[in-house]
């Protein structure tokens, strides 16, 4: 069998197949990051963003090789051999299915080599049952194109496969009736993962999946293999078994879960000494690059009384207004393409930047004290005037200056009880109103 699988290799076109299909992979991956660099499960998810190329060359393929050997007379030659056609076609099935598996994992483990050293978390299952999908994915491509090639032997079928499969996710919520559930089952590029670095897939899902992209895949075989007609048909059962066992699994839809996150991935992990530095587990492998910063801005709101005394990544979106207590410091982590903190030497003043507290979390009911308030205080905690030309307008600058000014001319004690004041009125989106420009006590 490995000499007849060798000869396959050498008389068809699959090596040139997978070589393309692992550079296109590798190269899209490392030209358009975007969030992988976060962890392993991203890295995973963003490539199936990429399957619509990657299947619609894989189909492109099959089909092109179908229609040559067609078109050179070898399909006649095979008929006359006194042998199944189903063991003439296994050979050329297994080794483009093994070639389509070893590009699209080649194409993952090129990239994650990239983040070896920063991705710490990976919860090995889900992460392979995403990638597992995608090769599946890879593998039912390049056998439906061969069958197709096979049953329309013409030059436009190659490029029109592709061009079909790279549409495929413009057509995918009309073609399911609008229905989200089944158009990420069906189409294994739509709608994965959300806006955050915490994005996962259910193993429940990926399993759904997995069988329907079996079934697809096996139904391309025996559609490649049939002799006849009723075998074509006989195609059509492998496909509507595997929808049809994915829908169990998926309780026709209602297991489904939009946007799913890892609640394990968002776990904090925490430094052993004290003052207390946490991230998100998924940002392990960067905590002690946010830790120096994390302590000196923790060192600089010391001055305020009741100031915070730990710091921990703020996790949660930062779309939505939170609840943020005063004794904790929420550290704004973003990972860049080289895997680790991105503009790291600026997290201190970001992290102080406020009074320490997030920015834009209140309502717009509840807007909290006005900028110059704010800055004329954050001035006075940096003991740099640097704060004071962001206020906004000629008129907002100089009322700022004017309470920073004020600031000044207290003593520290009162001036730290101010400020801290005024840091409260943030942290509850409270007016701050006469804060900073009542006169001193007992004056």
């Amino acid at each position: 069998m490995s000499r007849i699988l060798l000869i396959e290799l050498r008389r068809s076109a699959v090596l040139w197949v997978a070589v393309t299909l692992l550079a296109a992979g590798t190269w899209l991956l490392y030209s358009a990051r975007e969030r992988w660099t976060s962890g392993y499960m991203i890295l995973a998810l963003d490539q199936r963003w990429y399957l619509p190329l990657l299947v619609g060359i894989a189909m492109a393929a099959g089909a092109g090789q179908a229609a040559r050997e067609h078109r050179s007379g070898v399909h006649e030659l095979f008929a006359g051999v006194p042998r199944p056609r189903s063991q003439q076609v296994v050979p050329m099935l297994l080794v483009y299915g093994a070639a389509m598996v070893v590009a699209y994992t080649g194409a993952t483990g090129l990239a994650a080599l990239r983040i070896i050293d920063t991705a710490q978390y990976l919860r090995a299952g889900a992460v392979a049952g995403v990638v597992v999908a995608g090769a599946t994915a890879l593998v039912a491509a390049a056998w439906f194109g061969l069958a197709v090639g096979r049953i329309l032997p013409y030059i436009i079928t190659a490029p029109a496969l592709a061009i079909a499969s790279m549409a495929s996710p413009l057509v995918a919520r009309g073609i399911t009736g609008q229905r989200q559930w089944l158009s990420s089952l069906l189409f294994p590029a739509y709608g994965l993962g959300g806006p955050t670095d915490f994005a996962s897939i259910p193993g429940r899902f990926s399993i759904a999946q997995m069988l329907y992209l079996a079934g697809l895949a096996a139904g391309a075989a025996l559609l490649f293999a049939a002799a006849d007609r009723p075998a074509r048909l006989m195609a059509l059962v492998p496909p509507v078994l595997g929808i049809a066992a994915a829908a169990l699994i998926l309780q026709g839809g209602s297991a489904f879960v939009e946007d799913p996150i890892d609640p394990a991935a968002r776990e904090l992990v925490c430094t052993d000494d004290a003052p207390q530095i946490c991230v998100a587990r998924l940002h392990s492998g960067v905590l002690a690059e946010v830790t120096p910063p994390a302590r000196a801005a923790l060192a600089t709101l010391d001055r305020l009384p009741d100031g915070p005394t730990r710091a921990q990544e703020h996790v949660d979106s930062d779309h939505k207004p939170v609840d943020q207590s005063s004794d904790t410091l929420l550290i704004p982590l973003a990972i860049g393409d080289d895997g680790h903190v991105t503009d790291l030497d600026r997290l201190e003043g970001y992290l102080v930047y406020n009074l320490g507290v997030r920015p834009f979390a209140c309502p717009d009911d509840r807007p909290g004290p006005d900028a110059a308030v704010v800055n004329a205080a954050s001035s006075w905690l940096l003991g740099t005037e640097s704060q004071l030309s962001e206020a906004g307008s000629a008129t907002e600058n100089a009322r700022a200056r004017e309470l920073w000014r004020n600031l000044r001319g207290l003593d520290e004690r009162e001036a730290a009880a101010r400020v801290a004041a005024v840091r409260q009125a943030v942290l509850t989106c409270a007016s701050g109103e006469g804060l900073l420009d009542r006169p001193a006590s007992g004056g």
